[in-house]
Parts: C-alpha cells; structure tokens; sequence
C-alpha cells in the first residue's frame, strides 16, 4: 500500500508496507543486545514518521522499564513507570491497543502522555515462544494516527523480533547464571578436595622430611665454620673503614672551610663524584655493611645452633618483634626499582602471647621466607599488571600461633611443591640460590618447636607459607 505524505493533522507514513519493513530491517540487522532496541525505537520512529517509539520489558514488579526510548529525534535513557493507569497496562491485558486521537481525553492527568503531548496511541504487546507477556512496543504522537491496521501491522512485525532478541538475552543471562553457579560449585568442591589432598600431603611430607633432615647437622657446622672466617675479617675491619671514612670527611670539611672557592679544576672535581651524594651516602653503606656483617653472625650461631639442638639458647620473646626487625633488614629490597614499583607490606597482627622459643631461629625463619617473597615477586615482574604486596597475617588458633606470609608473586609449580622442604632443592638459578632456606626453616619449625611448615601456592597468583607453633600451657594461661 502507498501513501501520500499527510498534513501535519493526521500523522499518516509516506511508504509502502514493505518499504518501511525494509527500512527498519536494514537500521537494525546488524545490531542485537541493548543496542538493537535503541537501533529499532529510533528506526520505527523514522519509518512511520511519529515523535515517539518505546520498547519496554515487563520487570518482576509489574512495571515497565524502556529498553529503547526515542523523543523527537533524540534517545532518551532509560526510564521505568507504572503501566496500569495507562493505555499500556491495556497492551498487556488484551494484547495490543489503539487509539487514533484524543488520547488525553480517555486518559486524563497522566503525567507521560502530557509530557508527550500525546494525541494519538498505538501500542502491541510482547511475547515469548511460551505466551508468556514479556513488554510491549509502542508509538505515541501529537497527530492523529488514522491508518490503524498498518501501524499495528509493523508493531507486531517488529514486536516479534524485539520479543526474540528480549529472550535471547534473557537466555544467555540465565546460562551465564548457571555457568557461575556451576563453576562456583566446581571451585567450592575443588578446594575440599585440594584441602583434604593437601592435608595428607603435608602429613606425608613430614614424615618424610624429619627422617631426612636427621643427617643435614654435620653439613651446616661445616657450612657455619666457612661463612664464619671471611666474614670475621669483614666484621673486625668495618668499624675502621668508618672511622677512616670519618676522618677523611672531615678532612675535605676543614678544607673546605679553609679554601671556600678552590680552583676550578678542584671544583669540577667535586661536581663530578658528587662528593655531597657521597657525604651522605656513605655513613648508610658503612651502616648496611655492619648491619649484614652481624645479620651473617646470627646465621652463623643459627647454623651451630641447628648441628648442635641441644644448645640452642630459648627465651621468651615476642614474635611480632622479629618480623619487624627482618622487615627492617629487608627494607632496601622493598625499596622500587627501575623495574618495579615498591613491595607494600600489609600487617593484619592479631593478639600473640609471648612464648619461650628460640627467638633468632625464627627470625632466620622469616628471614628465608619473606626473601623468598621479594625473589618471587621481582621474578614476576612483566608477567601481571597487580602492585606487588606482601601480607602478614598473625593469630591464635586453638592455641596455635599461626603466622601466614604470602606474596603475588610468580608462584610454584605443583610438581615442585613437594620438594621444597628439602635440603639443596631451589627454583633458584644456582648462583642465586643454595637450597638450604626452606629446609633448615623447615626443621627449625618442626623439630625445635614441635610445629608445622607448609605451603599454598598458585602460579602467576602467589605464595602463602603457613607457620604454625604451638603454645605451652604456661603461656595460653597468662
């Protein structure tokens, strides 16, 4: 059928049936989701040459929410009304409803059609494959709409694809639900599973690892005694190295106060190795070196101490305490680099009581594990786009002290987690690493405290080493 263009009176399309069908096709075909329904209001809207188009979908409420809103030219955003006192609620109880002229007349004071300035209606309900109601598409304008059978004719047409696509997404949310849901379930059982696998593991393990750590002892004195003689020439020099360092620096400030504008040659002499940087610098590399030199006298004493049990020197400590003071010696590992960003260390410190251990073993401990933490972390660096952190968790469980490290660093390999309490394994190149750390933290945990040492790791996610130590009687009841 075609068309004459109307008088502004009546609002009446120019085109044929099949012309407007075809226009709406080709605005919307290569859209589907949301944008299809904004790609068909506004596409309707043009082809029957009215002010308004909506399609709305029925929500659980009973209400109608627009999908796709189109307003004399433009777009509107979504809006979501009441249909009950209006011709839609109509549409939804019969299906479709039209209304030529004088719309406001059968529907007074209601808030959309004045805003609207609405005349004429005609409006078609949404369906599924099952009959259930899902919306309802609709035209509104300020002029008569006279030729009813063609206008409901189109609605329907399109009200079928909209019904269509309203499914489709429907369908895809509710598998996508499932798809969570089920994955969840997967997840939840995964973990029991890998928990319970885990904890045969670990019991295995143990069993294991103390039959071999009983002839580790020999070893580390041997070890002990080598680290120990260098590194006493490094210790017995260093304070004179400061004190050398001192009286030179003080030197070139007596001169300087002496010849306050030395010669040019002396002056781009002091420009060039930036000797303000080395004033500066040069009191914490002294500092650093004196600090190491005696962090490696305590490994020494921590290696005796472990070829010889009997010996160890226990105390009542705070363990809080030394994971402060490891943190204090790693600090200029934290620190960022060229290539990364500063670790951040998170603290979540519960409440521990003090405990009779031996204090600078398990320093040693936290020592091998947060160093392991940095090692993983810079080894991830490029690999994922998370800032690197180190958490610190510590509690009381069941009168256990627990102390939890974990890092988002590269992570370990399942195939490799078995062997990482033992002697002279590493996931280390062999000049960055002996294989000993875990290993004697393993059996300073275990066999001086009687606790347990495990770990939980996930690759390009991180490790998390669990410490757990138990608490004498004595010391749960202060």
């Amino acid at each position: 059928m075609t068309g004459n263009l109307t008088p502004p009176s009546t609002a009446q399309p120019n085109h044929s049936l099949e012309v407007m069908i075809q226009r709406v096709v080709q605005g919307t075909a290569s859209v589907t989701g949301d944008a299809f329904f904004s790609a068909l209001v506004e596409n309707l809207a043009l082809a029957l040459d009215v002010r308004n188009c909506a399609v709305s979908k029925l929500l659980e409420d009973g209400q109608l929410q627009t999908l796709g809103l189109f307003c004399d030219g433009q777009l509107q955003p979504s809006i979501t009304y009441n249909p009950i006192s209006g011709p839609c609620g109509i549409v939804l109880t019969k299906d479709e409803y039209y209304c030529p002229s004088g719309i406001q007349d059968i529907f007074p004071n209601h808030p959309v059609l004045s805003a609207l300035e609405a005349s004429s209606y005609v409006g078609v309900c949404l369906k599924a494959t099952d009959g259930k109601i899902l919306g309802n598409l609709l035209v509104i304008d300020s002029d008569s709409i006279l030729e009813s059978q063609l206008y409901k004719s189109i609605l329907k047409i399109f009200a079928a694809r909209a019904a269509t696509e309203l499914e489709r997404q429907q369908a895809t949310l509710e598998l996508q639900q499932l798809n969570e849901e089920l994955e969840l379930r997967v997840e939840h059982r995964t973990a029991e599973l890998e928990a319970a696998l885990q904890s045969l593991l670990q019991t295995q393990a143990q069993l294991v690892q103390s039959e071999k750590m009983s002839s580790l002892g020999q070893l580390i004195a041997g070890i002990a005694h080598e680290i120990n003689n260098p590194n006493t020439f490094i210790v017995g020099n260093v304070s004179h190295i400061a004190n050398y360092t001192h009286q030179l620096l003080e030197l070139i400030s007596c001169y300087q106060q002496v010849v306050p504008k030395p010669t040019p040659e002396i002056q781009q002499a002091i420009v060039a190795c930036d000797l303000d940087f080395i004033r500066r610098d040069l009191p914490y590399l002294l500092s650093s070196m004196q600090t190491g030199s005696e962090r490696i006298q305590e490994l020494v004493r921590s290696f005796r101490n472990f070829s010889r049990l009997g010996e160890s020197e226990k105390k009542v400590a705070d363990l809080h305490e030394g994971i402060n003071s490891t943190l204090v010696l790693l600090s200029h590992r934290l620190r960022p680099s060229t290539k990364r960003s500063e670790i951040q260390v998170i603290k979540h410190y519960g409440v521990l009581p003090k405990i009779e251990c031996c204090p600078r073993q398990l320093n040693q401990v936290f020592m091998s594990l947060l160093t392991n933490a940095i090692d993983a972390i810079d080894e991830c660096i490029g690999k994922q786009s998370a800032d690197p952190v180190i958490r610190i968790h510590t509690a009381v469980v069941n009168h256990t002290i627990m102390i939890r490290i974990a890092d988002n660093g590269v992570g370990i390999k399942p195939d490799l987690k078995k062997h990482l309490f033992e002697p002279f394994f590493t996931t280390k190149s062999s000049s960055e690493g002996t294989g000993l750390g875990l290993a004697i933290s393993y059996q300073i945990v275990v066999t001086q405290h009687q606790g347990k040492l495990y770990c939980q790791s996930s690759e390009a996610k991180g490790t998390e080493f669990t410490i757990e130590i138990p608490i004498p009687a004595e010391a749960a009841a202060l």
